[in-house]
């Protein structure tokens, strides 16, 4: 019980310390690439030190594997080093068995990742782009919810709202469209309704529809005017609202399953969100399979005697499996195979074939 319990101090401690190194230096490349954007001279460094603060979470979630297995090579060649592992064999203890805890652990760190930092990730990220919106107001914001998609643009005059109860042909058409259009001041100054609005080389294509012009001197429906045809500029097109649709990271796992539902109610394809939810339901197996690639080749002083030969082949496994995972991911939401499969095929193989390693090598 004590020897477990030490190893997974150790899987900790070594875990949290490579975590913040790269926190940190992700924060500086974060703050250096906030630097280059264009903001007004009131900002100071400081907030916009705040700002990378706020996006490196969403930044490193990614990362989390390579921590894993970075992890995993220093705890496995710290524990070769002091001849920890020797002395548990020469106790009739086996290797598979010593490393059940440090394997608990991670997975256990895994689970506290998806459901607990995650959701901290996303509301940081909402920091964030609340905090880059009051900066540079001519940002784009989007956003789904039960009463259809709100999309918020801004342009040389103020800012535009957008409500649209359905969406067709994958978000190239709006269906019965709602514009507010503001002043710089955030004062209303025209609404416009329409039963279909087609985005189409940078413009609203509006039809049939009425528009009105708020004026504080007299009702508004008596200046409203029909139209057959509107057209209004726009920087929105079908990419950038799909992408602004399309990034499950934003949304905290314990909401994505009900997005998924209003995406599909929407009109859009949820086929990237499902993806997302199942890579993140599958972290936890893949940091284990990660955990186990560091240790397979670094658990002691004589299976293999080239300790640099033996680290080299482990950083190529991982990032060799790091990659498959990324490239099983991309394949999925492209629909080129079965999403459940890219999400969980690269765990289950880099287990299978971890575990296969440290049995030849160590019990074999």
């Amino acid at each position: 019980m004590k020897l477990n319990i030490y190893f997974s101090r150790r899987v900790v401690y070594y875990f949290c310390i490579i975590f913040l190194i790269f926190y940190g230096f992700l924060t500086i490349l974060s703050w250096i690439d906030i630097l280059r954007l264009e903001f007004s001279k009131s900002v100071s460094s400081v907030n916009l030190f705040y700002l990378a603060l706020l996006k490196t979470p969403i930044i490193i979630h990614p990362l989390i594997p390579i921590i894993t297995v970075l992890t995993s090579l220093s705890f496995f060649i710290n524990i070769s080093r002091d001849s920890e592992l020797i002395i548990i064999r020469s106790a009739g203890r086996s290797i598979l068995r010593s490393m059940f805890a440090p394997i608990i652990t991670i997975f256990t760190l895994g689970l506290i990742i998806i459901f607990i930092v995650n959701p901290f990730n996303t509301i940081a990220l909402k920091l964030y782009n609340s905090e880059l919106s009051k900066i540079n107001k001519s940002l784009s914001s989007y956003s789904i919810n039960n009463e259809g998609i709100w999309l918020r643009e801004g342009h040389i005059d103020g800012q535009r709202v957008i409500n649209a109860k359905t969406v067709r042909n994958n978000g190239k058409e709006l269906k019965q469209v709602t514009i507010f259009e503001f002043n710089k001041s955030s004062i209303p100054t025209t609404r416009i309704n329409a039963k279909l609005a087609v985005i189409d080389n940078k413009q609203w294509n509006l039809k049939d529809g009425k528009i009105w012009k708020v004026n504080r001197g007299d009702r508004p429906e008596d200046r409203a005017k029909p139209f057959k045809n509107l057209q209004l500029k726009t920087e929105l097109n079908l990419e950038k609202i799909k992408l602004g649709f399309g990034e499950p990271s934003n949304i905290s796992i314990w909401k994505l399953k009900n997005y998924i539902k209003r995406i599909e109610r929407a009109g859009f394809s949820s086929l990237k969100h499902k993806v997302y939810l199942h890579r993140e339901i599958a972290l936890p197996f893949f940091m284990v399979g990660m955990f186990l690639i560091g240790g397979a080749l670094n658990m002691g002083h004589t299976r293999v005697s080239k300790k640099g030969l033996a680290i080299l082949i482990s950083i190529i496994m991982a990032i060799s499996a790091f990659l498959l995972n990324n490239l099983t991911e991309i394949l999925s939401q492209n629909g080129a195979i079965p999403f459940l499969l890219g999400t969980w095929a690269p765990p289950v193989v880099v287990i299978f074939i971890s575990l296969g390693l440290i049995l030849h090598l160590e019990d074999g």
